[in-house]
C-alpha cells in the first residue's frame, strides 16, 4: 500500500513539474512577444512584394490578446492568439482596410528569435510570407 502511495505521489509530482515547465515556456514566449514593438520588415503575397505598404506601421501585442497596428495618424485594433503546440499565431483586425487586413490569418511560424519572426500562411492558393522585426 505504501509503495502504491509513493508511486502515485511520484506520478503527481512528474505531471506537476511538466505542467510547470510548459507554463514557464509559455510565459517566456509571451514576454518576448509583448515586450516591445514590432514592424513588418517584409511581406509577400504570392509573388508580389507588399513590404512598402506596411512601412508606416508599428505593432504592439498585448498580454490580454489585443493587438494594435498604428501609424502616427491611425490605429487599427485587433486580436491575436498564439499556439506554442502548433507554432502558430492567429491575428485578426476586424475593421481594418488594406494593407492591415492582409494580416488576418493563422500564421505558421517558420523561424524566430527574440527579435524577429518569420511566418507563412496560404490564402486563396497563394503563399503569403511575413517577416516581423522588433524595434
Amino acid at each position: 500500500m505504501k509503495k502504491l502511495a509513493l508511486i502515485s505521489m511520484a506520478v503527481c509530482l512528474l505531471v506537476s513539474c511538466k505542467k510547470a515547465i510548459e507554463d514557464k515556456k509559455e510565459e517566456i514566449i509571451l514576454n518576448a512577444i509583448t515586450n516591445g514593438q514590432w514592424y513588418i520588415y517584409s511581406f509577400r503575397e504570392g509573388d508580389i512584394d507588399l513590404s512598402n505598404s506596411f512601412t508606416p506601421y508599428t505593432f504592439q501585442f498585448y498580454r490580454d490578446g489585443k493587438l494594435s497596428g498604428f501609424t502616427t495618424d491611425t490605429e487599427d485594433k485587433g486580436t491575436w492568439v498564439g499556439n506554442v503546440n502548433t507554432l502558430s499565431i492567429t491575428t485578426n483586425f476586424p475593421d481594418a482596410n488594406d494593407p492591415i487586413k492582409k494580416l488576418n490569418a493563422e500564421w505558421k511560424i517558420t523561424n524566430n528569435t527574440w527579435d524577429y519572426v518569420k511566418a507563412e500562411t496560404t490564402v486563396q492558393g497563394k503563399k503569403n510570407l511575413l517577416h516581423l522585426k522588433k524595434k
